[in-house]
């Protein structure tokens, strides 16, 4: 009787464990959050106007010593795929305004827009730490977040934006 209970509760514990893993269904991506934000130049950015296109969205501040190492790298990236769809969107948490931003990303050649962070979309993204960045598909899908910088994200990331700008679409 007692090696019965046992052989009936390995089982249930097999069908437990194993059972969800025998799944052939993938779970999705999830949609990045859609917003409309003015960029420090006054042009209207819409992220869900740049689907068809990957998108890199760069939580920042002017105050953080890894947001201003990667920046020089994420130029880079913008002018070495912009011309294949790839965009990016700098979204600054800076809090003393839009001049000190504007003056930063002047001072650096920034070519891609920069917007100013309202407080709620920091927390719709799941931002904790700053740099954070959002690999965005052709299909407005969260591909890979990106926390911290250091040459071995930049490299990863310059990957995943060459495979991701080679694709045809779905």
């Amino acid at each position: 009787m007692f090696f019965r209970w046992c052989l009936i509760l390995c089982l249930c514990q097999g069908v437990v464990f194993f059972l969800p893993h025998c799944t052939t269904s993938k779970k999705g991506l999830e949609s990045a959050p859609d917003f409309t934000l003015k960029s420090i130049d006054g042009e209207e950015i819409t992220l869900s106007r740049l689907r068809g296109k990957i998108v890199f969205i760069d939580f920042w501040a002017t105050w953080c010593a890894p947001c201003r190492e990667s920046i020089p790298h994420l130029v880079h990236l913008y002018k070495k795929y912009s011309e294949k769809g790839f965009e990016i969107i700098g979204v600054s948490v800076d809090k003393k305004g839009v001049d000190p931003v504007r003056r930063f990303a002047k001072s650096l050649d920034i070519p891609y827009p920069i917007v100013m962070a309202p407080a709620d979309l920091d927390k719709q993204y799941g931002v904790s730490a700053l740099p954070t960045g959002f690999l965005i598909d052709k299909e407005g899908r969260i591909q890979e977040k990106f926390v911290g910088f250091s040459p071995k994200i930049s490299d990863e990331l310059d990957s995943r934006i060459s495979a991701l700008t080679s694709q045809n679409p779905q």
